[in-house]
C-alpha cells in the first residue's frame, strides 16, 4: 500500500504578520465532499476533498476552492509509521519520521492502536539514526517536529513520548556526545490514557529564546502550555485555558495556527475553544491573554492552516457540517 506523505517544514516557521484592519470576520466555502486534509505548501493552503486537491484563494472578495494537479505520492521509508508524516529540515536533519510500529499501548486516541517504537533521523550527508524506546513508552503522535531550540544552529526533534502507565510527556531529541537521544522531557502526566498535542514552535513571549505550545489533554482538560528549552532541561513558562487541538479518534493533530495576529511582532496562537465553537486566539506579551474570540458556524474537526492575506493572517479550517471556515479581518 502506497501512503501520502506530507512534509512538514522546520519549525518554527516563518511568522506572517496582521495589518491595521478591522474587525474579525468568518467567510464559510461550500467543499466539494468530505475535506480530509488541510495544509500549507508553498505558501498557499491547499485542502484535500473527496480524494482531489484544492488551493484556498484568498486575494477575491469572497474565498474559494481552485482546482490543482494531485500532489504525487511519496513512498514511505522503510518501518515507518502508517500514515505517518515525514518532516523535513533545512538544518543538520534533513529528514525524521517515526518507526517500527508497535501495538503495546492500547489507547487509539489517535484513531487505532499503533503507536511508533522509535524515531529515525537522517542527517543532511545521509546517515542515519535510530532514538528507540524502552518496553515501558512509545512516540504516541503522526510526526516529529525539527527546530532549533536552543540557538546553537542545529536541530532539535519535539514529538510526543507517552508512558504505559504514567500517561504523556513532551520528549526533546537532540544530539548529545556524538549520538542523537532524547535529552530533556516534561513531567508525564500521571496515568496511562492522558495525553498531550503540540501546538506550535515559536518566540511567543518576545524574550527572544523558542518556545514549545502544547495543549494539556485536549479532550477534557484544554490547557495551553509554554515550555521553553534551556541548559538541557524544559522549564514551563505560560498557560492558558480553555483550547483544544485535537478531537478524540482523529488523525488530525493540528488544528491551529500560528501568526502575528495582533502586529506587535511577536507570533500569537489561534486554537479553537475546548467546545470547539469558537476560535480562540492567545497572545502571551505581556502576559497570556485573548487577543479575540470568533464563533464558528459549527464546530471545527480538522487540521488548520494559516496564510496571509491584505489585512493579516488568515486562518483556514474544516467544519462538522462539512464546510470550510476562513477567519480573517475584515478590510
Amino acid at each position: 500500500m502506497r501512503l501520502l506523505f506530507i512534509a512538514c517544514l522546520a519549525a518554527p516557521v516563518a511568522i506572517v504578520h496582521a495589518a491595521q484592519a478591522g474587525e474579525w470576520k468568518v467567510e464559510t466555502i461550500e467543499a466539494p465532499a468530505r475535506v480530509t486534509s488541510i495544509e500549507t505548501a508553498d505558501g498557499a493552503v491547499r485542502v484535500i476533498a473527496g480524494g482531489l486537491t484544492y488551493r484556498v484563494v484568498l486575494d477575491g472578495k469572497q474565498a474559494a476552492l481552485a482546482f490543482v494537479d494531485q500532489a504525487a505520492e511519496i513512498e514511505p521509508p522503510e518501518g515507518a509509521l502508517p500514515d505517518g508524516r515525514v518532516a523535513t529540515g533545512t538544518r543538520d536533519i534533513a529528514r525524521a519520521w517515526l518507526s517500527e510500529p508497535t501495538r503495546r499501548y492500547d489507547h487509539g486516541v489517535l484513531g487505532d492502536k499503533i503507536e511508533a517504537s522509535s524515531v529515525t533521523l537522517e542527517e543532511r550527508g545521509g546517515k542515519r539514526s535510530v532514538v528507540r524506546l524502552k518496553d515501558d513508552a512509545v512516540f504516541e503522535d503522526l510526526h516529529p517536529r525539527l527546530a532549533d531550540l536552543n540557538g546553537d544552529g542545529l536541530d532539535e526533534i519535539v514529538v510526543v513520548k507517552s508512558y504505559l502507565a504514567r500517561g504523556s510527556a513532551l520528549a526533546v531529541i537532540g544530539s548529545a556526545k556524538g549520538r542523537y537521544e532524547i535529552v530533556a522531557e516534561t513531567p508525564p502526566l500521571g496515568s496511562a490514557n492522558r495525553w498531550l498535542d503540540p501546538a506550535g514552535i515559536a518566540d511567543f513571549n518576545g524574550d527572544g529564546k523558542v518556545d514549545i505550545a502544547l495543549v494539556r489533554q485536549p479532550h477534557v482538560v484544554g490547557m495551553l502550555e509554554l515550555w521553553t528549552f534551556a541548559d538541557g532541561r524544559l522549564r514551563k513558562t505560560g498557560e492558558f485555558p480553555d483550547v483544544t487541538n485535537h478531537v478524540i479518534g482523529s488523525r488530525a493533530i493540528d488544528m491551529g495556527g500560528m501568526g502575528d495576529f495582533d502586529g506587535d511582532g511577536i507570533a500569537d496562537l489561534a486554537l479553537p475553544s475546548l467546545d470547539r465553537k469558537r476560535l480562540r486566539i492567545i497572545g502571551f506579551v505581556p502576559q497570556a491573554h485573548e487577543i479575540a474570540s470568533i464563533a464558528l458556524p459549527a464546530k471545527a474537526v480538522t487540521d488548520s492552516a494559516t496564510s496571509i492575506t491584505k489585512t493579516g493572517p488568515a486562518l483556514v479550517l474544516g467544519l462538522e457540517d462539512g464546510k470550510l471556515a476562513v477567519v480573517r479581518r475584515a478590510p
